[in-house]
């Protein structure tokens, strides 16, 4: 990847200074070629008011005044020649040419604007530089005057200017090598240092965290591979939880199941009110664990997202009611009280699911609750939701363990009977009817679950 990036610099200054070299030559070439042109336009400027001072011409009579007008007009160092309007020569400064023409600009005749061209002679192959100059008299053009000059010693001055230009971009690439050298190293360091990390992470080593000092991007996501790293431990420390908290709950009813299967096996000796208590204790730990496995066989449909919904338009505060008249009997062996207020309400949701959250709420309610205590139950209408409330005065939850209530598995008491999964089931179908659960608890006072519901469903 080091080189990668080098590489992608070194294109990209190479390409940039290639650029810059060729706008330079382009610039150099134009700044000497016209300055030469506007060397000779000048030059006639200066003499031409002189001149068409001391003579009368026409353009019929151009080629009798020639050679008072090569003269008159000639430049050191530049040969002259005298064209008429079609761009035929008239007479040079070095001789007479005949059946001699050049192509002359038509813009010449119209706007009287000199012009350049680098043209090449036949003879020597020597580049040259020919300006072309409208004369002018009276406001008319009768004749074109062509200065010619070599481009030997302008272009080898070019030529020089520019290898100087290489030679400073050749340093400027160097000084831009280092730096992207530098640059790639500060980039790729820290690439290798998150990948030997995720490395050490697959190998199992979740301990581990990276340095979060990086900046932008890379800081990012070094952040998102610690809180990883984190959640894994978490997860991996839910799912050592899990396994012994379920082995328990496995264990416990299995012994007794199996305890009371060998004593009644052989039944010899025990009473008739030994044995029936021995069903009924194999009876109640085999309920025990049935809902422990529907618990878990939920928990996965709910989690791998296969679980449907039937939903259809109830009257909530009857299903509040009924709830609340099943669970009656197990409030009654605490001698707890449970007042009940309702409101009548019609919503949209599958009403064995909902029923199966209120049970949950008001079991763990009952569950945690001491005796000779108050349930409050309160069911009412605000700004377009159902909302269920559920306050007892229990034990109450730790502020530090109040946020992993909702976790699967979790279990703020730990010796209490159970997997962990009925507020992660309830939250689940909660926030599948679009609704929410809400968990308040002061430790040592007691807790209150607020379960609002829509009453428009988008299921409906």
């Amino acid at each position: 990847m080091k080189r990668k990036v080098i590489l992608y610099f070194m294109i990209i200054i190479i390409l940039t200074l290639s650029l810059v070299m060729a706008v330079f030559w382009g610039a150099m070439t134009k700044y000497y070629y016209q300055g030469i042109a506007n060397t000779f336009e000048q030059h006639v400027e200066t003499i031409h008011p002189r001149w068409a001072n001391e003579m009368e011409l026409t353009s019929d009579r151009i080629k009798d005044f020639s050679d008072f007008i090569i003269k008159s007009f000639a430049f050191d160092g530049a040969e002259l020649q005298l064209l008429n309007r079609d761009g035929e020569l008239i007479q040079s400064s070095t001789g007479f040419y005949e059946n001699i023409s050049y192509p002359v600009d038509s813009n010449l005749f119209s706007s009287y604007s000199p012009y350049y061209e680098k043209e090449e002679l036949e003879q020597t192959e020597e580049k040259i530089l020919a300006t072309y100059i409208p004369l002018i008299l009276d406001g008319k053009v009768i004749g074109v005057l062509r200065y010619s000059t070599s481009l030997t010693e302008t272009d080898l001055l070019i030529q020089s200017l520019l290898g100087y230009g290489i030679l400073l971009c050749l340093g400027v690439a160097a000084i831009v090598f280092l730096v992207a050298l530098q640059l790639a190293q500060s980039i790729v360091k820290p690439f290798n240092e998150i990948i030997q990390f995720t490395e050490t992470m697959a190998k199992g080593h979740f301990e581990k965290r990276i340095k979060e000092e990086y900046p932008d991007e890379l800081g990012e996501m070094s952040k998102t591979l610690n809180y990883m790293a984190d959640e894994i431990v978490k997860t991996d420390q839910l799912k050592n939880d899990f396994i012994s908290s379920i082995s328990h709950e496995l264990r416990t009813p299995l012994t007794g199941i199996k305890g009371w299967a060998e004593m009644l096996e052989s039944p010899q000796g025990l009473t008739e009110k030994e044995i029936n208590f021995g069903l009924r204790m194999i009876n109640s730990e085999s309920d025990r664990l049935i809902k422990l496995v529907e618990d878990l066989l939920n928990f996965s449909r709910y989690e791998s997202n296969r679980i449907e919904l039937h939903p259809t338009k109830f009257a909530y505060a009857t299903l509040v009611e009924e709830v609340a008249l099943q669970m009656q009997s197990k409030a009654n062996e605490k001698n707890i009280s449970m007042k009940l207020n309702t409101a009548p309400v019609s919503i949209y949701a599958d009403v064995d699911k909902i029923r199966q959250v209120l049970l949950n709420t008001l079991e763990n309610a009952i569950k945690f609750s001491p005796h000779d205590s108050e349930i409050v139950i309160k069911q009412y209408e605000l700004n377009g939701k159902a909302i269920c409330m559920i306050r007892d005065e229990g034990i109450g939850i730790k502020e530090e363990q109040l946020q992993h209530i909702m976790n699967s598995f979790y279990k703020a008491d730990v010796k209490s009977v159970g997997a962990g999964l009925g507020l992660a089931i309830s939250r689940t179908i909660i926030l599948k009817h679009g609704g929410t659960i809400e968990v308040n608890s002061a430790y040592g006072k007691g807790t209150e679950v607020c379960i609002e519901l829509p009453l428009k469903s988008s299921l409906e």
